[in-house]
């Protein structure tokens, strides 16, 4: 969506001009809201991402945030309760859905999302999820015979010829050297949804790695430098990488092209 269609556009760039920490609060939780998965998160994942415990102080400073962004664009959110509007609806919808300890689901509105995408204040999310990449090259698969065709969707789920043939060349994790390949995926170096169909099924765009990097891989969350050095996002903490058992000294093979965006 353009700039001169889509309103937030011009919203975001007044408030970010506001230094009060409930507006820089507000956009650091649009940020936290638009990399969660699906861009859907809770107000106690957002209130985490500000440094506090409570999801009522998330609740109260998202929502002064978005009050004001509704007092820019001269809209009211239309959500209410008890005819008090909710303001969080005017950045946010929300399926009714609630995580394991009851609190429900926001997931950002694609209209906010890409005003941010569009000035800048994110980076564009790369999506990981398997039908909809193949969903958005359904024309452009629908002119290849079927054989073929078939071959550079399976290619897409890590299944199929390209599969064995990168296995049969890399013959564990590119990274950890890790073996059995029951645990490991054949991930494109570059992403199967920026791939022409010969590339999706070339044997040097493949190679294995084992679950927890190729998932940070393909999101964008790591890649590596033409030395081989893993590159890391700052939107992964200390505890993240503790967490995934991935180490900043990791490296793969010097000379292999890392086209990974990371963000």
């Amino acid at each position: 969506m353009s700039g001169e269609t889509n309103p937030y556009i011009s919203v975001f760039r007044t408030l970010h001009r506001d230094s009060s920490i409930k507006v820089k609060n507000g956009f650091k939780m649009l940020e936290t809201n638009y990399l969660a998965e699906d861009m859907t998160i809770t107000a106690s994942e957002l209130a985490s991402a500000i440094g506090y415990d409570s999801h009522s102080i998330a609740n109260e400073q998202y929502g002064s945030f978005a009050h004001k962004v509704s007092d820019l664009l001269g809209r009211e959110p239309e959500n209410d309760r008890n005819g008090q509007p909710i303001w969080t609806f005017i950045l946010c919808d929300m399926d009714g859905t609630r995580n394991s300890r009851g609190h429900l689901h926001w997931t950002l509105k694609r209209e906010v999302a890409d005003a941010l995408e569009e000035l800048g204040m994110v980076s564009p999310k790369i999506n990981s999820n398997i039908f909809l990449d193949v969903e958005k090259k359904e024309k452009e698969l629908a002119g290849l015979e079927e054989k073929y065709r078939e071959s550079v969707i399976q290619a897409r789920i890590g299944q199929g010829a390209f599969r064995k043939r990168v296995i049969s060349y890399w013959g564990g994790c590119a990274v950890t050297g890790v073996k059995n390949t029951e645990f490991l995926i054949a991930s494109h170096i570059k992403p199967w949804r920026d791939c022409s169909p010969a590339e999706a099924i070339d044997l040097t765009n493949g190679l294995l790695l084992i679950p927890n990097l190729d998932r940070v891989f393909d999101s964008g969350y790591i890649s590596f430098d033409e030395n081989g050095a893993i590159l890391i996002s700052s939107f992964l903490s200390n505890e993240d990488l503790v967490a995934l058992s991935i180490e900043r000294q990791l490296t793969w093979p010097v000379g292999v092209n890392s086209v990974g965006r990371l963000i």
